[in-house]
């Protein structure tokens, strides 16, 4: 894994500011009064931050140098268009903790490095010797958090490996959260966009991430567990990285999907900023949702069949014990009777749960019968309902 000392991308920054703050007139990234005090914010908060991690990850190199001979063995990714259930089968997944081990948000925002896990470790230690007034804060935070319908977050959830490349300012979730859609194209074709140079930068970058978490958590052969729908577009580069590495693909009807994925473009997009036009993002989420839906199960097609499994979002929702145990027998995993009850008690769950994400087909200026005709590949081959007794909205 030889490759650049320090993997920031100097030039991605360089392109951001001056796109900001010289050419978003007319953009989804405008530089409103609200954009502009979250955009401050930002540079003053990612800069203290990022000065805290890159110091933490220079000294892993002096402190913990064994990190580099951790094999990260045999990972398991799930990847899939967003909103198709990839989060759920991640937490549960993340609960078999005899089998696999995952990174938590705290891990991944603030703590890549071995060094800055061991300090808050010790505070954590420390808050708990003295009644967990911090721990109680921040319960009550994220409980405040819980008020979001789409993705709930906690600092101690696991949460989408991608946002480790924030620390490098090399990924979608950078672009495609400001707004910057020029930007967020090549990462949206992420195998066949992306130069060779910058791929070994960031994937060097992220598999010594990886070998950090290991070795901090002493999990020897635990394999690693990562969730990313962004990821739809890493196939190939996933597997020329990580020998051994397992895929779960998850798909779901486009009729419940895209309009979701735009829905939640939209909150980002109005959380961080103003955009003159309501669901400006959606020949963008068209176009990448038609990519990964196409390109990764035609890449998958090319592995070994016992490297990935494709899972239907219906099929997990409604039975989430035996799609999980279908995939713990594909990959040859060991189901442990704990585990087994988790099971139990999830697939309830999620037969119960009433999602509270809205959204209207007609407000986002799309029709069934568009993306029917769109997705018909995709209607046909997972044999998803095109709904044409539904009567039209509106």
């Amino acid at each position: 894994m030889k490759g650049r000392i320090f993997a920031f991308d100097f030039r991605a920054l360089a392109r951001f500011t001056y796109k900001q703050w010289f050419k978003s007139r007319g953009t989804p990234y405008r530089l409103s009064p609200k954009r502009l005090g979250i955009v401050l914010l930002t540079y003053f908060l990612y800069a203290t931050i990022e000065c805290v991690n890159w110091v933490g990850l220079a000294l892993d190199t002096l402190l913990f140098p064994a990190y580099r001979q951790v094999e990260v063995h045999q990972p398991v990714y799930i990847i899939g268009n967003p909103r198709s259930g990839t989060t759920f089968l991640h937490r549960l997944l993340a609960r078999d903790e005899r089998t696999f081990s995952t990174m938590r948000t705290w891990e991944i925002l603030v703590a890549p490095s071995i060094t800055m896990r061991r300090v808050l470790w010790g505070l954590s230690a420390l808050d708990k010797r003295l009644g967990s007034p911090a721990a109680r804060y921040l319960g009550m935070v994220e409980e405040g958090w819980k008020e979001n319908p789409v993705h709930r977050i906690a600092m101690r959830s696991p949460e989408e490996d991608e946002y480790l490349l924030v620390h490098i300012l090399s990924c979608l979730k950078v672009w495609s959260y400001a707004g910057m859609l020029e930007e967020a194209g090549p990462y949206t074709y992420f195998d066949s966009q992306i130069p060779e140079e910058d791929k070994h930068r960031i994937m060097t970058y992220y598999a010594r991430c990886l070998q950090r978490h290991l070795y901090a958590h002493a999990h020897g052969q635990k394999r690693y567990l990562a969730k990313d729908p962004d990821f739809s577009a890493h196939v190939d580069t996933l597997y020329r990285y990580f020998p051994g590495l397992k895929i779960i693909y998850l798909v779901r009807n486009p009729l419940d999907m895209v309009p979701s994925f735009i829905s939640l473009k939209e909150r980002e997009w109005k959380l961080l900023g103003d955009p003159e036009e309501a669901y400006a993002s959606r020949d963008y989420v068209l176009d990448a949702a038609r990519h990964w839906y196409t390109y990764p199960l035609e890449r998958l097609e090319q592995a070994p069949h016992d490297s990935y499994i494709v899972v239907n979002f219906n099929d997990l929702v409604g039975d989430a014990r035996g799609t999980v145990r279908r995939i713990y027998d594909h990959f040859g995993l060991e189901l442990s009777p704990t585990f087994d009850d988790i099971l139990r008690k999830a697939t309830v769950q999620a037969r119960n749960h009433q999602s509270g994400h809205e959204y209207s087909l007609e407000e986002m200026g799309l029709t069934r019968d568009q993306i029917v005709t769109m997705y018909r590949d995709v209607f046909e081959r997972f044999g998803f309902d095109t709904r044409e007794s539904l009567p039209p909205e509106g």
